[in-house]
């Protein structure tokens, strides 16, 4: 089910989050986190037709992925709960 209820992102706000999560994920290893990963594709659940592409440079594939890193707190995974509460 999409986070925003059925309104899609526009580029404007995947840019703006895209933003927000490149500051927030510090370490490297975080791109290839499975929570941050969890988050792009839930962005590209939520974004308008023209903003998916935006998305296509933060994708990790599958196999190149971790798990959780156990970051205590997860400024990604933070990010992600903000989103949830727009």
């Amino acid at each position: 089910m999409s986070a925003h209820a059925g309104k899609s992102l526009t580029a404007e706000q995947i840019r703006t989050l895209l933003d927000q999560l490149e500051r927030a994920a510090t370490r490297e290893a975080c791109w290839s986190c499975q929570c941050l990963q969890g988050f792009i594709t839930e962005l590209e659940s939520d974004a308008a037709a023209d903003a998916r592409g935006l998305l296509e440079a933060y994708e990790v594939r599958p196999e190149r992925r971790h798990g959780s890193l156990g970051c205590r707190p997860c400024p990604p995974a933070d990010l992600f709960a903000l989103t949830l509460r727009v």
